[in-house]
């Protein structure tokens, strides 16, 4: 349905400058500063036209190459700061595993010493009997 709308209003654009240019067929004189020219006035017309669009399309691809030339570094700095956070986060994690062991060292060491404590508390017991 859009193409179909798309269609009839180029058709109708082409009918009225079809129009046009049938209604500005006089010759009129254009100066470029070192010569005159005597031309149709509908050939000056779609001459400006063409130029015109040729510069919309040439700034507008300007403009678009400079977007994707930004996002691209957007996208690349973006992926570096990702992947840095990746192996901090990493790093962290091997930290917390490192403290976690200590901890269960920490633990393991005092069970040690209370069993210790235990035998040499046993044995002081067994000497006095």
């Amino acid at each position: 349905m859009k193409n179909q709308w798309r269609i009839i209003v180029t058709i109708l654009l082409v009918i009225v400058v079809a129009i046009f240019a049938i209604l500005n067929v006089e010759a009129v004189p254009v100066s470029f500063g070192f010569t005159t020219v005597r031309w149709p006035l509908i050939l000056i017309l779609l001459v400006s036209i063409l130029v015109g669009a040729i510069l919309v399309i040439l700034f507008s691809t300007i403009t678009n190459v400079q977007h994707n030339r930004a996002y691209k570094e957007l996208e690349r700095s973006t992926q570096e700061q990702q992947a840095a956070l990746e192996r901090e986060n990493d790093q962290l994690k091997k930290r917390l595993q490192n403290s976690h062991s200590k901890q269960v060292v920490g633990q393991q060491d005092k069970q040690i010493q209370d069993l210790e404590a235990q035998v040499k508390a046993l044995k002081q017991e067994l000497a006095a009997k």
